[in-house]
C-alpha cells in the first residue's frame, strides 16, 4: 500500500508559466551605477522650440557611460519640465525596464499613448509587463492595441501572447495523468489513470468544477500474498471543485465520487462505494538565482498534501514529497536527469501501509520529442513509522524495493480564458 503515497499527492495545474518572450530595445545592460543620481535637475535652457534638449544631451552622455541611474534620472527631468517631450518619455520607457521599473514603463507609455505617439514594440512591451503581473485583461487590451497598428512582426508576437494568455488558465480543459510502475518488492504491476474535464466557473475566476474518471488497478491483489489485497483496485467516476487563484501555487479540492471497488465485497467481490475526498495540495519548482552552473541545473521541487478520505475508513492522509534534481544531459533526443526524493505519509488511523518514510534515489529519462512523457527507474529505502496502531504490520520495520514507472501528464486546453 505504500506506493499510495507517490499518487494521493500529486496535484494538477500547480504550476502557471506563460512562456512570454521579453520585448525591449536594443539598449546595452548597464553596470549599476557608482554615482548616485543628482536630486536637483539641471535647468532647461535648451533653444525655445526645444528647452529639454540639454537635459537630455546629459542623459545620453550618461548612457554612453554605462550610467543608467544618472541617465534615468535626468530623463525624468526633462519629462517633469516637459511633460510632451516624446524623446525623453520613449528613451525613460527603456531605462525603466532595464531598472525592473515595470509601473513606471507603463506609466511612460500611458503618457506617449495620450501624445500620440506610441507605437507597436510599446503596446506589446505594455503587455508583456501586464502578463507577468497576472493583470490579464490590461494585458490583452495592450496586445490587441498593438496588432491594430500592424507591424507584422509585433502582430505575430502579439497574437501568440493572447494564445498563451488564453490557454495558461483557460475556460475548459482536459488533463490526462497516467501512473504506471512495476514494485519488484511485490512482483506486481500497477496503473493509476485519471482523466479530468475542468469547466472555469467565471471568466477570471480561480474555481472550477470538474468530472473525475479515475482507474486504479494492480496484478498482485487477487492472487498476491497476505495482505491479500496490495493495492486499492477501484474505479472512480464523480464530480468535484478545485479553488486555485491564478499565481498561486496550492489547490484545494473537494469531490464527490461513487467507487466501484473490485475486491472491497464479500469474498473480495466487487461493490460500489460511495468516495468523498478533500484535499490541499502545495506544488512549487525552486532553483538558485546565482548565474553559475549549479542554478542552470539543479532544482528542488516542494510537493505535499494533506486530505479527507471518506472510503479509506474516513482517514485523514497527509503527504511530503520533497525533490532534489540535477540535469545530466539536457541537449540531443533524450533528457537525463539523477533525482533524490524524500517521501512520507501520516494518517489518523494509524494504518501502518499510511505511516511511512522512503528515501528514493533514481534517474529519470525525457523523450524530448515526445512531451508530457517520462521513465524513471528508482531505488526504495523504506521505514514502517512506528504510529501505526490499528492494523498488525507483517513486514517488519524496513524495507527495500526496486521501481520503474512510466509516466504521462497532458493538459488539453479547449476554451480561451474568458469565454
Amino acid at each position: 500500500m505504500s506506493n499510495h503515497l507517490e499518487r494521493a499527492c500529486r496535484t494538477t495545474g500547480f504550476l502557471f508559466l506563460l512562456g512570454l518572450p521579453a520585448l525591449k530595445a536594443q539598449l546595452p545592460t548597464y553596470s549599476p551605477s557608482e554615482h548616485p543620481p543628482d536630486p536637483t535637475c539641471p535647468i532647461a535652457d535648451g533653444p525655445p522650440s526645444d528647452r529639454t534638449y540639454n537635459i537630455r544631451k546629459r542623459a545620453f552622455d550618461a548612457i554612453d557611460a554605462l550610467n543608467s541611474a544618472v541617465a534615468r534620472h535626468l530623463m525624468r527631468c526633462a519629462i517633469d519640465n516637459d511633460p510632451t517631450d516624446k524623446i525623453a518619455l520613449r528613451q525613460e520607457v527603456y531605462l525603466d525596464l532595464d531598472a525592473g521599473d515595470g509601473p513606471g514603463a507603463i506609466g511612460d507609455i500611458d503618457a506617449l499613448r495620450g501624445l500620440g505617439a506610441s507605437d507597436a514594440q510599446l503596446e506589446a512591451q505594455e503587455g508583456y509587463i501586464y502578463a507577468e503581473k497576472k493583470n490579464y485583461p490590461q494585458a490583452k487590451a495592450a496586445f490587441r492595441r498593438a496588432i491594430e497598428t500592424g507591424d507584422p512582426d509585433i502582430r505575430f508576437q502579439s497574437f501568440q501572447a493572447l494564445r498563451n494568455i488564453g490557454a495558461e488558465a483557460p475556460a475548459r480543459s482536459l488533463d490526462l495523468e497516467i501512473d504506471s510502475e512495476y514494485l519488484y518488492r511485490f512482483d506486481d504491476g500497477i496503473v493509476d489513470a485519471t482523466a479530468r474535464f475542468y469547466q472555469r466557473l467565471g471568466k477570471e475566476s480561480p474555481i472550477q468544477g470538474y468530472l473525475n474518471l479515475r482507474l486504479l488497478r494492480d496484478t498482485a491483489s487477487d492472487v498476491g500474498p497476505l495482505p491479500q489485497i496490495i493495492d486499492d483496485n477501484a474505479f472512480l467516476m464523480g464530480v468535484g471543485l478545485q479553488f486555485q487563484p491564478h499565481d498561486a501555487h496550492f489547490a484545494i479540492n473537494a469531490e464527490a465520487n461513487e467507487a466501484y471497488a473490485f475486491y472491497a465485497g464479500g469474498n473480495h467481490t466487487a461493490v460500489l462505494i460511495p468516495d468523498f475526498r478533500a484535499t490541499l495540495g502545495y506544488y512549487n519548482v525552486f532553483r538558485p538565482h546565482d548565474g553559475s552552473k549549479l542554478s542552470q541545473r539543479f532544482s528542488f521541487e516542494a510537493n505535499g498534501s494533506v486530505g479527507f478520505y471518506s472510503r479509506y475508513q474516513k482517514d485523514m492522509i497527509a503527504y511530503l514529497q520533497p525533490q532534489e534534481t540535477y540535469d545530466v544531459v539536457r541537449s540531443g533526443p533524450i533528457h537525463v536527469a539523477p533525482y533524490l526524493q524524500e517521501s512520507f505519509a501520516f494518517d489518523t488511523n494509524q494504518q501502518y501501509y499510511n505511516n511511512i518514510a522512503e528515501v528514493i534515489p533514481g534517474v529519470q529519462f525525457v523523450l524530448k520529442h515526445v512531451p508530457g512523457i517520462a521513465l524513471r527507474t528508482e531505488y526504495v529505502r523504506g521505514y514502517y513509522l512506528p504510529f501505526h496502531t490499528n492494523s498488525p504490520n507483517p513486514y517488519g520495520a524496513i524495507y527495500n524495493d526496486f521501481r520503474f514507472r512510466l509516466l504521462y501528464s497532458k493538459t488539453l486546453p479547449l476554451g480561451k480564458r474568458g469565454e
